[in-house]
C-alpha cells in the first residue's frame, strides 16, 4: 500500500525533469532570428558594477556607443537624438550610420543644447561615423580618419558593403585635464556564422580590420584611449569559440571590452540576440593592481543597453571610472 504513492512520485519526477530538458533545447535552438550567432540564456539578474579600485575618481564618465540606423525617418532620428540626449549619465557617443542629412541636422540643433559633434564631411568615406561630446565635460581637440579597407559591389559579394574606416576625435576633459580619444568604427556585415566566419570577402575584410584597430590601440595618443562601434560580430560567440582573426585573440593584451570586463549579465542583447556594439577600453589605459602598487587612469565600472529606441540596435551605455 505505502508502495503506489512512492512509485507515482518518482514517475512525476522524472516527467518533470523530462519536459524540463525539452523546454532547454526548445530555448536552445530557438534563440536568434537568423541564424546568424547567438544561442545563450538571458540571465535574470542585474547587470554587473565593479568597485572601485583604490585612488581618487575625478568623473564617472557614460560612453556610449549608437549604430543609428541610416534609413530612419526624420522624425524616427529626431526622438531618437532627443531620447538619447535626455538619458542620465550620457557624456561621450560613437555613433554608425551616421551620414544623412537628418542627422548633420540634428547635431547641429543640439549644438545649442550643449553638444559637440565632429563628423567628416560628405555622405562618403568616414562620413558615416560621428562622435559627440558634452561641452561642459569635454573640450575639442581634434580629430583624424583612417582608412581600414575599400569598398566591395555586388559583383564580387552578395553582401556589398562600402569603404570601411576609424574616426578618432581627441578630447580634453575638463575637471581633470586628462586627454580622452575616442576609436569609433564600424565593421562589415555580413561575416558570422554560428561561432564562425564566414568564408567570403566581408570577414576577410573585416579581419584585416580587426588587425588594423588591434595595432591602433597603443599608438593612440591619449591619457585615456577608448572605443565604440558596430563590429558586426557576437562577443558571446567569438568568447565561446575564440575563432581564429576574432576579437577575442586579436585584441588580447591590446583592448579591454566592457563585455570582457562586466560579463552578460542583466545586459539584453544590442542586436536581436547578439551583442555586436561595443565599448573598448584600450589595455595602456586600464587601472590594474601591480607589485607597486595601483596603476592606470581609467576602469570600466559597469554597462547596460538602453530600451525604446527606434534604431534596430539598442545603444551600449557604458559607466567608465577616471582616476585622478
Amino acid at each position: 500500500m505505502t508502495a503506489r504513492p512512492l512509485v507515482g512520485t518518482g514517475v512525476l519526477v522524472l516527467v518533470a525533469a523530462l519536459a524540463a530538458t525539452l523546454l532547454a533545447v526548445v530555448l536552445h535552438l530557438t534563440d536568434g532570428t537568423d541564424g546568424a550567432a547567438g544561442t545563450r540564456d538571458r540571465a535574470a539578474g542585474g547587470p554587473s558594477r565593479a568597485a572601485p579600485l583604490p585612488g581618487r575618481v575625478v568623473d564617472d564618465l557614460g560612453v556610449l556607443s549608437f549604430n543609428a540606423r541610416r534609413t530612419l525617418t526624420p522624425d524616427q532620428a529626431g526622438r531618437d537624438w532627443a531620447r538619447l540626449a535626455g538619458t542620465p549619465g550620457v557624456d561621450l557617443v560613437g555613433w554608425q550610420e551616421a551620414a544623412t542629412p537628418m542627422f548633420r541636422d540634428l547635431a547641429a540643433e543640439y549644438a545649442a543644447r550643449g553638444w559637440g559633434t565632429w563628423q567628416a564631411p560628405g555622405t562618403g568615406a568616414a562620413a558615416p561615423l560621428a562622435v559627440s561630446w558634452r561641452r561642459d565635460t569635454f573640450a575639442f581637440l581634434g580629430a583624424r580618419t583612417r582608412k581600414m579597407h575599400g569598398g566591395a559591389s555586388a559583383a564580387v559579394t552578395a553582401a556589398p558593403f562600402p569603404s570601411r574606416w576609424v574616426v578618432t576625435v581627441r578630447l580634453r576633459h575638463r575637471d581633470s585635464g586628462r586627454t580622452v580619444s575616442l576609436l569609433n568604427t564600424h565593421v562589415n556585415q555580413t561575416i558570422e556564422t554560428g561561432q564562425r566566419f564566414e568564408r567570403n570577402l566581408n570577414a576577410r575584410r573585416a579581419k584585416r580590420h580587426y588587425r588594423t584597430m588591434a595595432r591602433m590601440w597603443s599608438r593612440t595618443p591619449g591619457d585615456v584611449v577608448l572605443g565604440t562601434g558596430d563590429y558586426n560580430f557576437d562577443h558571446a560567440d567569438d568568447a565561446a569559440a575564440r575563432p581564429a582573426g576574432g576579437l577575442s585573440r586579436v585584441f588580447e593584451g591590446k583592448a579591454v571590452s566592457s563585455y570582457d570586463a562586466l560579463g552578460l549579465d542583466g545586459v539584453v542583447p544590442t542586436r536581436n540576440t547578439r551583442w555586436i556594439d561595443y565599448v573598448w577600453l584600450a589595455a595602456d589605459s586600464v587601472r590594474r593592481r601591480t607589485e607597486d602598487g595601483v596603476r592606470g587612469p581609467a576602469q570600466l565600472a559597469a554597462h547596460r543597453t538602453l530600451d525604446g529606441f527606434e534604431s534596430d540596435h539598442r545603444p551600449l551605455l557604458v559607466r567608465v571610472r577616471l582616476y585622478a
